[in-house]
This record gives C-alpha cells, structure tokens and sequence, in this order.
C-alpha cells in the first residue's frame, strides 16, 4: 500500500527538517515554508494530513486549515504550537481543526499515534458514508 501523503507547515527550517526526518519513513512527507505555498501544494496533491504551525508570516495555520478544509478531499489537519495553552486548542478544534499539539512538549511517538489515530477515524468516516450510500441504493433509503 502506498505511504499517507503528509504535508508539513511550519516558518521554521529546523522544525520543518527535523519533523520530515522523523516521519518520512512512515509517510510520503512533502514540506512548505508558509501558508502560501502550502495552499499551492494542496491544489496540486492528495495529502491525508497536514501538519501546521498557528503562528506563521501572512496566513496563519487557522487560516490555512480553513482552506484545506473547504477542499474536496479536506485532509487529517493537525494544529502545532508553541503559544499552546487549553483556549488555542479548544479553539483551534472549533474551527476545523482535528487534533492539536503544543509544540514545546511535542514528542514524536506521540505525534505518530496522533497522525494514526486520525487517519483511522477518516478512513472509518468514509467507510461510514459509503456504506450508507450502499444502504440508501439497495433499500432505496
């Protein structure tokens, strides 16, 4: 089976690097330096996730999930920041993100699980909608 494709966003070189080290062994990892580039990236491909940071110059990580959200195929969208506290997070997860995770304690096995456990309810979710297309064709429901 091929790998997910993830999409990681951050302003920071080192955490841009140091994240795509770490996963790229699971995941086919692609890489954007702002939010602009990273909407680029999205028209052009079909990431299952995307990982951002908030704070970023022009658009921010909100932002940017709003727009992959409102794609065809809305990708996984974790939320990453160092500026974490229970407010950004409820908040972040109001708006459409799915998962969030305080950059400052970010451990990457726990980041795994996260991107895993995500997947897991998206596949469940399609699973869920095509069965009951299934259902509503067969029993005319």
């Amino acid at each position: 089976m091929d790998q997910p494709q993830l999409l990681i966003v951050d302003d920071e070189k080192p955490t841009r690097d140091g994240l795509r080290a770490a996963l790229e062994d699971r995941y086919d990892v692609y890489v954007a330096e702002d939010a602009e580039t990273a909407i680029r990236l999205l028209e052009q491909e079909n990431f299952q996730v995307l990982l951002t940071d908030l704070r970023m110059p022009g658009l921010d990580g909100m932002e940017l999930i709003n727009r992959a959200k409102a794609s065809n195929r809305p990708p996984v969208c974790i939320l990453m920041t160092a500026y974490g506290s229970e407010d950004v997070a409820v908040d972040a997860m109001k708006k459409g993100a799915d998962d969030y995770i305080p950059k400052g304690r970010l451990q990457l096995d726990e980041l795994e699980m996260r991107i895993a456990r995500a997947l897991k309810g998206q596949q469940l979710e399609e699973e869920n909608v095509e069965l009951k297309r299934e259902l509503s064709t067969k029993f005319g429901m």
